[in-house]
């Protein structure tokens, strides 16, 4: 197989703001204009995710109307 066969194969990307756990209740009780405390710090950096993986870590941008990643660091494979 030519590596450049597998380089057109399209990955999913995941920008994660943060994680939060609530109970049901609490989701059933959901709604528009609902606020949802995630874990993460307002500015730190957010997690690029490839394959439920993450990949680097960067921070919000915007871009125009939409929101952006501006990536500021790689992260290392772990051995």
């Amino acid at each position: 197989m030519k590596l450049g066969t597998v380089k057109q194969v399209q990955v999913g990307l995941v920008v994660e703001l943060g994680r939060t756990v609530r109970n049901l209740d609490e989701l059933s009780q959901l709604g528009a204009g609902s606020l949802v405390e995630l874990d993460s710090i307002c500015g730190e950096p957010v997690n690029l995710l490839a394959g439920g993986v993450v990949i680097a870590r960067g921070e919000v941008v915007v871009m125009g109307e939409n929101f952006g990643l501006r990536v500021t660091q790689l992260v290392e494979e772990e051995p």
